[in-house]
């Protein structure tokens, strides 16, 4: 095959795979794809399917203006059929006159229901950067739920660090210190994981959210002194020089690692977990940059 010819062909590759294609890191997998649409949409992440009379009443349902309660209601039960149209047809016809609040409300779950998580992010980054009603937290929220599932912890940290900064005294302020420590127990930082959760379980006792705090509860078990303790090991050398050097590679592809010297050998690890399964994320983000890692039990 000519070179143009197999560049055609990449391009038409490319182009079938859409967006999913076009990151060098993010979303190549359909269940990392899927999972991240699900916590948008509040879905479950099994199909289902309506009898053909039902999707013909929601289709007429959505040629009139949607009573955005209504909409919200459906989408929190996860029926999603016809709850895109119907948002579409409400911006269409009503935002124009309807209170700002109302507007912005819309905007969010329409976010909710798009298929592309980069246009998802926008209008949620829009809507929460707005900050004029009580959408706003709920959004920033949502970007984080969304950042953890696509695999960028780091972005969700921030997410939910800017949440509690505007608002910081509303109930999605309680819950981000849950998901604060779920991004740093992504990125190997246990202390820090363990820390925010403690906090969210003592604000979740303070306040009544008993749900918020049985969640830190139960994830902080791990923090125990006694618990088992995971790391990822990248190489292990005979000598410390190539060490350094792997080290010195991953830092430079923003990866933070360590060389610890055992039984002979200099290991290059990064993070600690509670848990092995904590580890994929960045195992996947290493597997992404061209390393080879492997998630092994380590001495707390």
């Amino acid at each position: 095959m000519t070179r143009s010819g197999r560049g055609r062909g990449r391009r038409g590759q490319r182009s079938r795979r859409g967006w999913a294609g076009r990151s060098r890191r993010g979303w190549a997998g359909r269940s990392r794809r899927g999972w991240a649409l699900a916590l948008l949409s509040g879905a479950p992440l099994w199909g289902f399917s309506l009898p053909f009379a039902a999707q013909a009443a929601q289709a007429a349902q959505a040629a009139t203006p949607a009573d955005l309660d209504h909409v919200e209601a459906r989408i929190e039960a996860g029926r999603l059929e016809g709850a895109a149209e119907a948002i579409e047809n409400w911006l269409a016809s009503e935002a124009r006159e309807a209170a700002r609040g109302e507007v912005l409300r819309a905007r969010y779950l329409r976010a909710r229901l798009l298929a592309d998580p980069h246009s998802a992010r926008a209008e949620l980054l829009s809507v929460a950067m707005d900050g004029g009603s009580r959408y706003g937290p709920r959004a920033w929220l949502r970007l984080a739920h969304l950042d953890l599932a696509l695999d960028e912890p780091s972005r969700a940290a921030a997410d939910l660090e800017r949440l509690r900064a505007d608002h910081p005294g509303g109930a999605e302020t309680v819950e981000s210190w849950y998901w604060t420590g779920r991004a740093f127990e992504a990125r190997g930082l246990l202390d820090r994981a363990c820390e925010a959760w403690r906090r969210g379980a003592a604000e979740g006792r303070r306040v009544g959210a008993t749900e918020t705090a049985r969640l830190a509860d139960t994830s902080a078990l791990g923090c125990a002194p006694d618990a088992p303790r995971f790391a990822i090991q990248i190489a292990a050398f005979s000598r410390p020089d190539p060490a350094e050097e792997m080290r010195g590679r991953l830092e430079t592809d923003g990866f933070f690692s360590r060389v610890v010297e055992y039984d002979g050998l200099h290991r290059v690890r990064l993070g600690r977990f509670a848990r092995r399964e904590a580890a994929q994320s960045l195992v996947r983000r290493l597997r992404d940059a061209g390393f080879e890692p492997a998630v092994i039990p380590v001495v707390s």
